[in-house]
């Protein structure tokens, strides 16, 4: 009888030991003061495409987990800010979003948002670069559109860029597809940058990198068009942004 027990209590650390670090209720996505942040179960997207994250192409040096991250972007015209920070590829089911800055996002002017990465990532990952992490800056519209207009966003702990060089644009289709992609600047037709994806996976991340070295400053926009290989069904994304070549 002892060693039955026993061999149940085993069994029962085991199964405990096993759980996962967010079945903790405080890891949850729930309201956090300034903002909703915690592990949110994954979305089921109905989007042919979607765009992820658009961030300037600059990684600082770290090797841990800061203490905080932040994110900082230029606010050209007055808008609704929707921010959002999220995992690329989905792995921790790590999600923040519904910022509530102290003192609001303020126009022709860098803003800046900073988190404490205790209360949930350092719990779900000491280890984590920070740049496994998508930031997505939406203006005007709070869900994903065809048609979208960005502030691209620059992510760090510390120090900011001093100069922009290029940014990173992570999207994702909703099955296998074909997709072309170029960067045009304001109304103008000439192609600044073109990349072309024979085969993408559905529902996994891919990046459009645009050199940005001697852009003006300006409005730009990303176009992407192709089709699915399964049934030949369109999909087409563009995404307006503004490239400022200083981060400050």
């Amino acid at each position: 009888m002892a060693l039955k027990l026993r061999a149940t209590w085993l069994v029962l650390v085991v199964f405990l030991v096993s759980l996962p670090l967010w079945a903790d209720a405080n890891l949850d996505y729930q309201n956090r003061g300034d903002r909703f942040e915690g592990v949110k179960p994954k979305p089921v997207s109905g989007y042919d495409i979607e765009v992820i994250s658009v961030l300037a192409d600059y990684q600082e040096p770290s090797t841990q987990l800061p203490d905080q991250l932040r994110v900082g972007f230029y606010l050209q015209n007055q808008a609704p800010v929707h921010l959002t920070v999220r995992e690329q590829d989905y792995r921790l089911y790590y999600w923040l979003d519904k910022v509530k800055p102290a003192k609001g996002w303020q126009t022709k002017s860098v803003n800046e948002y900073s988190w404490p990465t205790g209360p949930v990532l350092r719990q779900l990952d000491q280890k984590l670069n920070p740049y496994e992490l998508g930031v997505l800056i939406r203006l005007g519209k709070e869900t994903p559109a065809e048609n979208e207009e960005i502030a691209p966003a620059v992510l760090y702990h510390a120090r900011p860029p001093d100069k922009i060089g290029g940014y990173l644009f992570t999207m994702k289709t909703n099955g296998d597809a074909r997709l072309s992609c170029k960067v045009l600047r304001g109304k103008e037709s000439t192609e600044l940058m073109t990349q072309a994806f024979r085969r993408l996976p559905g529902g996994r991340p891919f990046t459009v990198r645009w050199d940005a070295v001697g852009a003006q400053e300006g409005q730009y926009t990303l176009v992407c068009g192709g089709y699915f290989l399964d049934t030949n069904q369109p999909l087409h994304q563009t995404v307006q942004f503004l490239h400022k070549p200083t981060a400050r």
